[in-house]
């Protein structure tokens, strides 16, 4: 009767302790389910707080731009770009004009038309 009573009470004890270890399983899982759920909320909002934080960037830029320090901004740098191309085709006919001096006249030959000069009645290129 002891041996039985003994059997008994161990068996009582395993399904307890298996009960138990059991109950704790299944609450972490529910606890680990909660976290990510909350993760997935908390990653949604992010994503939603950076795309407006991206629109709200975007919106500065264009105020920015159109801003009167901005139109300023733009419009000396088209002055600065204009007056740059300026002033390297100035320095093209420069140095076009520096190699036209430069170079020696060529020799009018007999038959050519540059021997003989054109007659002078006013209409010439000046």
């Amino acid at each position: 009767m002891k041996s039985s009573l003994g059997v008994l009470l161990a068996a009582v004890i395993v399904v307890s302790l298996t009960s138990f270890e059991y109950w704790q399983y299944r609450d972490q899982q529910a606890y680990r389910q909660g976290l990510n759920a909350q993760l997935t909320d908390l990653s949604a909002r992010l994503n939603s707080i950076e795309a407006r934080i991206d629109i709200a960037k975007d919106q500065i830029d264009k105020i920015q731009q159109n801003s009167l320090g901005g139109l300023l901004e733009s419009s000396n740098n088209a002055l600065i770009e204009v007056w740059s191309a300026m002033i390297n085709s100035v320095e093209k006919e420069l140095e076009r004009a520096k190699k036209g001096i430069a170079r020696p006249p060529r020799a009018a030959q007999p038959n050519s038309p540059s021997a003989y000069p054109a007659p002078n009645n006013g209409a010439g290129p000046l």
